[in-house]
């Protein structure tokens, strides 16, 4: 190898490295943060339910965890856990019990937004969610559209109430999203 080549292929491979390390850096400068806090209508029964079961296996009936059930989801979401508190969209997916031991369920959702600065923009949380205990749930954020564009980041829910009379349940949502600017 001449030493031209040799100092070529070190320079090269300082620049890569240069630019290796530079990168997150400047993601970082461009990369927004947004905290988003509301609350989901759930409406199990009734003539205005918005859980529909779609199918289940033949053995769920059998399943202490309701293995092979599978829900769709079109809910309100609320700026307050009144129902009729201020409409800042939907929370649309699917949902599928998915643990043969346990009742837990794989969740996949988006948030619909459908006013303010965040109208028309979607943020998809995705993960397993063990229905047993009061405690606080965390998935993971797998992404957007619109303002929430490349989102990643963790999502909390926890049950607010459960009204068995109108068959609501208020489900409390705090979203910690990283997204592109």
């Amino acid at each position: 190898m001449t030493n031209a080549a040799i100092k070529l292929t070190l320079l090269l491979s300082i620049l890569s490295l240069i630019s290796a390390n530079a990168a997150p850096q400047y993601h970082r400068k461009l990369e927004k943060f947004t905290r988003l806090h509301f609350y989901v209508q759930d409406i199990l029964e009734g003539p205005n339910a918005t859980v529909w079961e779609v199918t289940q296996a033949k053995g769920t009936a059998n399943s202490a965890s309701s293995f092979g059930l599978i829900r769709v989801i079109d809910n309100l979401i609320t700026a307050k856990p009144n129902y009729n508190s201020r409409h800042l969209g939907r929370s649309q997916g699917l949902v599928a019990f998915t643990d043969l031991q346990e009742m837990a369920f794989t969740w996949n959702m988006n948030f619909h937004l459908t006013g303010g600065k965040f109208n028309g923009s979607t943020v998809c949380v995705v993960g397993r969610i063990p229905v047993a205990g009061d405690f606080e749930k965390e998935m993971p954020i797998v992404g957007g559209t619109g303002a929430f564009r490349m989102a990643r980041g963790y999502a909390f829910l926890r049950t607010y109430s459960v009204d068995q009379t109108t068959n609501i349940t208020v489900l409390e949502y705090t979203l910690n999203i990283y997204h592109a600017e």
